[in-house]
């Protein structure tokens, strides 16, 4: 199947599948207080590389919501994977959840120290445990699964959908994504460069659990808002983006 469409057709079939086409004229949504906020927990998430995880805390956080849907930051901080500690995707994935969690009141869980699994690989942990419980308790729209790339990939985004399967047949989801990263500044698409099909993945997960799921495998450009007054301000326009597509899936 081919998920590749122009910008006119996506905006023909954003506005043919029940939502309402973007209007023209937007206001900015992003405060600069938002990104310094977030470039704090960045920072914070950054600095725990081989720090232990405290007695009495968790390796990850859930953040309760009143929105059906859920983001998770599964490589803010370093996983576990097959004997070693693998690098992660940094903390500006996480920081990125929590501002759309207080914007838009979705449901989130990242990381918050080095784990003792890999939630975006493995099962049997307590992070795909927590999840299942927000699943049963909230019957999300949607899951988005954020991730970080390196900065030489060629695309600002690529959508792990896994042939289309994870979306359960909801299209309209990710064409209303689409819309509203391009409608930002992210112009450069890709679809199932990794695909979220091969290991036990979030985005597998939350559609065996009838739950439409998307990866964003996200350009480390738009992520590392520490980075410099660019990378900040792609970040904003990433966050605006979202929180306008989150809030659309939730009041369409």
């Amino acid at each position: 199947m081919n998920w590749r469409f122009t910008p006119l057709l996506v905006v023909l079939l954003f506005a043919g599948n029940g939502f309402a086409a973007p209007p023209l004229r937007e206001k900015a949504l992003v405060e600069p207080a938002v990104v310094t906020a977030a470039i704090q927990l960045e920072k914070e998430l950054n600095g725990r590389e081989g720090v232990d995880v405290p007695p009495g805390e968790s390796w990850f956080r859930v953040i309760r919501g009143t929105a059906p849907v859920v983001i998770t930051a599964p490589h803010a901080t370093r996983p576990w994977r097959e004997g070693e500690r693998r690098f992660s995707d940094g903390g500006g994935t996480a920081a990125l959840a929590v501002a759309l969690a207080e914007h838009t009141g979705a449901w989130v869980i990242h990381t918050t120290y080095e784990g003792p699994s890999d939630p975006n690989y493995y099962d049997d942990n307590a992070f795909k445990m927590a999840l299942a419980k927000v699943i049963e308790e909230v019957h999300p729209k949607l899951l988005l699964d954020l991730h970080g790339s390196h900065p030489y990939r060629s695309y600002d985004v690529d959508f792990g959908i896994m042939g289309g399967e994870s979306l359960l047949g909801h299209k309209k989801l990710l064409e209303g994504l689409e819309t509203r990263l391009r409608n930002d500044g992210l112009l450069s698409l890709s679809y199932d460069r990794f695909p979220a099909a091969k290991h036990q993945t979030l985005t597998k997960f939350a559609a065996a659990h009838g739950v439409p799921a998307i990866q964003l495998e996200i350009n480390a450009t738009w992520v590392t808002p520490s980075a410099g007054n660019l990378e900040a301000q792609r970040f904003s326009r990433l966050l605006q983006a979202l929180e306008r597509y989150v809030d659309g899936v939730v009041k369409p």
